[in-house]
């Protein structure tokens, strides 16, 4: 089998999708030929390159997007590679959305749309949801990332082959080391900070989706207040950061350039926070879960597709006193309770969230739709 990935979310890029994007294609080339097409201006036009079980294309993005799509259209509608490919797979980004679908009818070949987080719930309340509901409509097939996510787009009775295919994570690729735990250490003797201060760090995009407005109102009003640190680790939009000045909080940010130093800001941390109000199934549950980090979460999106109140501090979305109270059995909870949720954590995704049981999903789906004739 030959499969054709097109994404705009693939190395170098940085973030949660990117990592996922590489880990399944580096999973799937296990048992098949993959040849990703990477929407990006980091290297130069349509640079092909050889990979092992595969080969990888740099695609080039314009400002307007109908002429970038029109340009891969001339690039592949001929292309030797295409058409001896066995099925196209889109793996988010609105270009997939806009375009993919489209050309893989056109060349009528099967395609596996992969909705991931952003790429359904911006497009479905906006002026781009023609061209999700196009695809929805015209795709072989939809996997979604959360369960939510796949109930919502079944029940608009638009496609009839919608699966579940949940992340995933490898946790010997994050065994600690004792180096993680040196940098760790000076990071936080760095930082000066009282030794009853409590580290929470936020890990990521810090869009408007992840929450984070409301969780500073409501840290506001809890316990932790006078005694809580914010880690930010990774990017913040401007006006979230101009709140966190005005109010006087004690923070710290940084943006890792290397996994080393991403696990060494994990590892100061005393829990991290998810108080997502949209989402998809963040990595950042899967990496905590691996350096054994207490989290406290939203029930957003796919988070309740891993955490409970067995495993993490759980709250309702936008629930004030839900996350005041998640906060204060954080804040409460002996090194015994944290040690147990997080180990209970760990527990639950190497049983149910395995990379083997993630590429198992995404190849019976390739199976199904490379040997049925779908009625979609």
């Amino acid at each position: 089998m030959r499969i054709i990935w097109f994404t705009e979310n693939y190395p170098p890029n940085k973030g949660g999708m990117s990592r996922s994007c590489d880990r399944i294609v580096s999973n799937l080339r296990q048992h098949y030929t993959v040849d990703v097409f990477h929407f990006t201006n980091k290297f130069p036009a349509f640079k092909t390159e050889s990979h092992e079980n595969g080969s990888y294309t740099s695609v080039p993005i314009f400002e307007d997007s109908s002429y970038t799509l029109n340009m891969l259209w001339a690039f592949i509608k001929d292309h030797s590679v295409i058409k001896v490919s066995t099925v196209f797979t889109a793996f988010g980004s609105h270009l997939c959305l806009k375009g993919i679908t489209l050309m893989a009818n056109w060349l009528q070949k099967p395609v596996l749309i992969c909705f991931r987080g952003n790429d359904f719930d911006n497009a479905i309340f906006s002026q781009k949801k023609q061209d999700l509901l196009y695809t929805i409509s015209n795709a072989t097939a939809i996997a979604c990332v959360s369960s939510e996510k796949e109930e919502r787009i079944k029940r608009m009775k638009l496609n009839n082959n919608v699966y579940f295919t949940p992340n995933s994570i490898d946790f010997e690729q994050w065994n600690v080391l004792n180096s993680d735990r040196t940098l760790a250490s000076q990071i936080k003797s760095g930082l000066q900070l009282t030794k009853n201060t409590k580290i929470i760090g936020l890990i990521g995009f810090l869009k408007s989706k992840k929450g984070i407005d409301f969780f500073m109102e409501t840290l506001k009003k809890s316990q932790l207040l006078k005694t809580v640190h914010l880690r930010i680790v990774g990017e913040i939009e401007p006006h979230i950061e101009a709140q966190f000045i005005a109010s006087n909080w004690s923070y710290s940010k940084i943006q890792p350039t290397s996994k080393t130093e991403l696990m060494a800001n994990y590892l100061l941390c005393d829990a991290v926070a998810i108080p997502s109000i949209y989402d998809g199934m963040p990595n950042v549950i899967f990496e905590a879960a691996a350096l054994n980090i207490p989290v406290i979460a939203s029930k957003a999106g796919g988070i309740p597709d891993i955490l409970n109140h067995d495993n993490a501090f759980l709250f309702d979305v936008l629930s004030e006193n839900k996350l005041l109270q998640a906060l204060a059995d954080f804040d409460n909870s002996t090194k015994t309770i944290l040690q147990e949720k997080s180990n209970n954590l760990k527990q639950t995704i190497k049983l149910a969230f395995t990379t083997q049981q993630e590429i198992k999903n995404y190849i019976d789906i390739f199976n199904t739709i490379t040997t049925t004739n779908y009625e979609i």
